[in-house]
C-alpha cells in the first residue's frame, strides 16, 4: 500500500509540472496584464501582487472568511484525512495565529461569517470518507469554542456559503437536496428555496455584491462552465450575468470596492491549472484581465481585506492530486488605483 501511494503521488507531481500560464482565447486586456514576469521566490515583477505570511502547512481547498478586520482560514485536503487546521490573521503581529481546531477535518466544505459567528458546512469530513455531509458548526470568537447547529437539508460539497442579510445561503455544489439553502440563526432553521438546474454545479465560486449572490463557473457534465447565474435575494429570482471569458473550476473568487475578481482554476477541460486573473467591475461592462498570479494555482481560498485580495492555499493539482501539489503559499494583490 505505501509503494502505491508513492507511485501514485510520483505520478501526481509529475502531471501538474506542464501546467500553462494562460489559455490563449481572446479576452479584453489592461496594460498591468503584459507586464508579468514569475520568478523563482514567488514574487512577481512589475505587478501588484505580494507575499503574505505563509500558512504553518500546505493546503489544498480550504476555505476563508473575513471578520472585524482578520480573515479566517480552515481546512483543506490532507494527504491521508482533511486538516481540522483552524487560523486567524492579525494585521497587527502580521502573521497567521492557531485558534480552536475544526471539530473535524474538512475538505471541500463552506464557510462564512454572520452576527458575530463563523459558520462551517458540509464538504467531506476525516470521518465521511467519499460522503459529503450535511453537518454546521459555529465558531464563538470569544469565546474559541465550536458549537453544532442544525444540518443542512441535505449534504453538500464542493459549494459555497455566503452571508446575506441575516441569513446564510448555501449556493451550488454537488449532492444534497437541489436548490438553494437558506439558514436562520435565530430560528435555527433551514428553508430549501427552487433554483435552476443548472445552479447545482461544482467547483464554482460564489459572491455577495449589492445584496445579490454570483455564481461563477463551476462543472457540470464533468466538464467546466463559463456560465455566471445571479441570484436577487429580494426578489428570490435568478437571471443570467455576463459569462466568464473562458471556462473554469475550481478557482477563486472576492468583491473588492464593487468589482469581481476571479483566480486561477481549471481549464475547460479540466486538465490543465491557469493562472489567470479576471476582473468584472458591473457597472462598466464585462470582464477584462487582471495581472496574472504568480503560478499557477486552482483550489486556493480568496478574501479582500484592507483594498487587497488574499489569494490563501491551493496548489497546480485538484482533486486525486491536491494533497501533493498542496501549497503553504499566501499571494496578496492590491489593484491598480486601490489606496
Amino acid at each position: 500500500m505505501l509503494t502505491l501511494v508513492m507511485m501514485s503521488a510520483a505520478a501526481a507531481l509529475a502531471s501538474v509540472q506542464a501546467v500553462e500560464p494562460v489559455e490563449a482565447e481572446p479576452v479584453q486586456e489592461t496594460a498591468a496584464s503584459t507586464e508579468t514576469t514569475p520568478v523563482a521566490s514567488g514574487l512577481t515583477l512589475g505587478t501588484p501582487w505580494r507575499s503574505g505570511p505563509s500558512l504553518y502547512e500546505p493546503r489544498a481547498g480550504p476555505a476563508a472568511a473575513v471578520h472585524n478586520g482578520r480573515i479566517y482560514a480552515a481546512g483543506g485536503a490532507g494527504l491521508v484525512d482533511p486538516h481540522d487546521n483552524f487560523e486567524e490573521y492579525d494585521p497587527e503581529f502580521g502573521r497567521w495565529l492557531d485558534r480552536a481546531a475544526l471539530p473535524v477535518g474538512l475538505e471541500r466544505f463552506a464557510m462564512a461569517s454572520l452576527g458575530g459567528r463563523i459558520y462551517v458546512a458540509g464538504g467531506f469530513s476525516a470521518d465521511s470518507g467519499s460522503e459529503p455531509i450535511a453537518e454546521v458548526w459555529s465558531f464563538d470568537l470569544d469565546t474559541n469554542i465550536w458549537q453544532s447547529e442544525p444540518e443542512m437539508p441535505g449534504p453538500k460539497s464542493a459549494f459555497s456559503l455566503l452571508a446575506v442579510g441575516d441569513a446564510l445561503y448555501a449556493v451550488g455544489g454537488e449532492g444534497g437536496v437541489p436548490g438553494v439553502f437558506v439558514y436562520d440563526p435565530e430560528t435555527l432553521e433551514w428553508a430549501t428555496i427552487e433554483a435552476p438546474e443548472r445552479i447545482n454545479r461544482r467547483g464554482a465560486a460564489a459572491v455577495v455584491l449589492e445584496a445579490e449572490i454570483w455564481l461563477i463557473g463551476g462543472v457540470r457534465d464533468r466538464t467546466s462552465t463559463a456560465e455566471v447565474d445571479i441570484f436577487d435575494v429580494d426578489a428570490q429570482s435568478w437571471r443570467e450575468g455576463p459569462a466568464l471569458p473562458q471556462p473554469r473550476a475550481g478557482h477563486a473568487a472576492a468583491v473588492l470596492n464593487g468589482q469581481i475578481h476571479v483566480f486561477g482554476g481549471r481549464s475547460a477541460d479540466m486538465q490543465r491549472t491557469v493562472r489567470d486573473h479576471f476582473r468584472l467591475d458591473p457597472a462598466g461592462g464585462g470582464w477584462v484581465r487582471g495581472p496574472a498570479l504568480p503560478v499557477a494555482r486552482t483550489e486556493a481560498a480568496a478574501a479582500a481585506l484592507s483594498g487587497e485580495v488574499w489569494l490563501i492555499g491551493g496548489g497546480a493539482g485538484a482533486g486525486f492530486f491536491a494533497p501533493f501539489t498542496a501549497v503553504d503559499t499566501v499571494d496578496v494583490i492590491r489593484p491598480a488605483g486601490e489606496g
